[in-house]
């Protein structure tokens, strides 16, 4: 929870990106440059549910591998991101069309081409068809002949962004939330920028969330929670108080297992981001992983030679990308554990704090996919295995589902995140 200056409200409130995402950036120069104007900057500490701090404010590279270079994390407002985005696709002549919802996918293998059919019933084809559509998007009948199916956790997550200037109405707020010294904000897990006040709470689903930012609920909902909680201040309840009751969302947090495909069994429609790999919230890598995940694409359909090659690229990219992105879903439920069992309960704090390995942070997709490409594709062409080195060090990859490591988890047995993950 805290504060983040600026009047405008819009849809989404604020995501991290890590320094493999932004260094994709590298090419952009202006957007690299625009990236950096619209970023929070906020230091971090953690508390007890009841707002003590059990760490002093540190700063966001202390997440981060002591020989890293000190790589910086991002923390950023959603629709300003959305909006850096749209005006780079301005620059470069590209245009986006909204209200167009896709019902359906499909592909022609005799006409190397492939489409998408919206709600309207109209179609639309191309040589590739990039499935970005979210958590619930229509490309697994396609993908794996079946929707994937996704199982409640038990959890959801209140969750909003609003404009400060209504939070700071009130003295009991303003007097809370200062900045500091140097003017930064703090983040306090009670989470904060300094143009919005921002809050996620995490709570038990009562059966009444949606995994849908159309879900608003009114500030009475979160109150009615946090009056079940044993010490919560009052400081907090006004900041939910000061919500726009048009704002709030409750996020139903759902597990789904990793699904090793992502492409079409013709090649020609690929997954990326959500729609292949959800995260949990408590991850803080699934904005990192979708970019990521466009510039390997990106890379390697670069080596495709022609139309007829893309279905290699794409079965390429998935080949290089899933045992990362599923290691570090893996990862999102460790640190979802950190969290209730570090700032809920107060335990150990430096212990629960959530830390980024080298092989996280230091990883290049571009160069990555140019590099394996060739190598990759033979072995998918001669059934050879592929050794991917953009997972944790000395770390074998084994496939896992929710429920098998949640149990082996709980029985102290061996799981895809034992190792070295630093």
């Amino acid at each position: 929870m805290g504060r983040t200056t600026s009047a405008e409200t819009k849809q989404g409130d604020s995501f991290t990106i890590g320094p493999t995402a932004i260094d994709a950036l590298k090419k952009w120069p202006e957007m690299r440059q625009r990236n950096d104007e619209i970023t929070f900057n906020p230091k971090i500490c953690y508390c007890k549910i009841t707002g003590e701090r059990i760490t002093e404010p540190m700063e966001l590279t202390e997440l981060m591998p002591k020989d890293s270079g000190m790589k910086r994390v991002y923390r950023h407002s959603r629709p300003k991101f959305h909006k850096m985005l749209l005006e780079q696709l301005n620059k470069v002549g590209l245009s986006v069309e909204y209200g167009k919802e896709v019902a359906d996918y499909f592909e022609d293998v005799g006409s190397n081409r492939a489409g998408v059919v919206l709600k309207d019933g109209s179609k639309h084809e191309a040589d590739l068809i990039v499935a970005a559509d979210g958590v619930r998007g229509a490309s697994w009948s396609l993908i794996a002949g079946r929707p994937v199916s996704a199982k409640s956790s038990g959890d959801a997550i209140f969750r909003v962004a609003y404009p400060i200037a209504i939070a700071l109405k009130d003295p009991v707020i303003a007097e809370r939330f200062p900045l500091l010294e140097d003017g930064r904000p703090l983040a306090e897990l009670w989470v904060g920028t300094d143009e919005e006040m921002s809050f996620a709470i995490q709570h038990p689903d009562t059966g009444t969330a949606e995994e849908s930012w159309g879900h608003r609920v009114h500030p009475d909902e979160v109150l009615k929670y946090t009056a079940t909680v044993e010490g919560w201040p009052e400081v907090a309840n006004r900041v939910i108080k000061a919500t726009p009751p048009d704002l709030l969302v409750d996020w139903k947090l759902m597990w789904r297992d990793p699904q090793p495909t992502w492409t079409s069994p013709g090649g020609r429609v690929v997954q990326l981001g959500d729609a292949g790999h959800t995260f949990l919230p408590s991850s803080g890598n699934g904005a990192t992983q979708a970019i990521e995940d466009a510039v390997s694409l990106a890379a390697c359909i670069s080596m495709a030679r022609s139309n007829e090659d893309i279905p290699d690229a794409t079965r390429v990219h998935n080949l290089l990308r899933f045992e990362r992105v599923s290691f570090l879903q893996a990862f999102g439920i460790k640190n979802r554990a950190k969290h209730s069992s570090g700032t809920n309960s107060g335990g150990d704090a430096k212990r629960n704090v959530v830390h980024f390995g080298k092989w996280m942070v230091e990883h290049d997709p571009e160069e990555y996919a140019l590099r394996n490409y060739q190598q990759a594709l033979e072995c998918l062409r001669s059934g050879l295995p592929f050794k991917n080195s953009n997972t944790p060090p000395g770390v074998e990859y084994r496939p896992w589902t929710i429920d098998g490591l949640l149990e082996a988890q709980e029985k102290g047995e061996p799981t895809v995140l034992d190792g070295d993950w630093d």
